[in-house]
């Protein structure tokens, strides 16, 4: 098994997300909920998304804080609001 390497990881989440649409970066989001498994990498990959709806100035108040993120539902961007979606 090869050995992960955490912080180059990390850069690599944050460049993709970076170069994403803000489109693409809520269906990243989407695919995610109802999720439950838990790896590093994932854990990982988690917080590059949540920097980047931080980095983009969305309002994700709906699903999180500064802290967390809950990917309980699926969701829509309305303007820069993060909204939980209805369907």
């Amino acid at each position: 098994m090869q050995k992960v390497n955490h912080e180059e990881y990390k850069k690599e989440c944050e460049v993709r997300f970076n170069k994403m649409t803000d489109a693409e970066i809520i269906e990243a989001f989407n695919k995610q909920v109802g999720n439950t498994g838990w790896t590093t990498s994932r854990g990982i990959y988690l917080s590059a998304l949540h920097k980047e709806l931080d980095n983009r100035g969305f309002d994700f108040s709906a699903i999180g804080t500064s802290n967390s993120l809950s990917f309980k539902n699926k969701v829509i961007l309305i303007g820069k609001k993060v909204e939980i979606d209805a369907k």
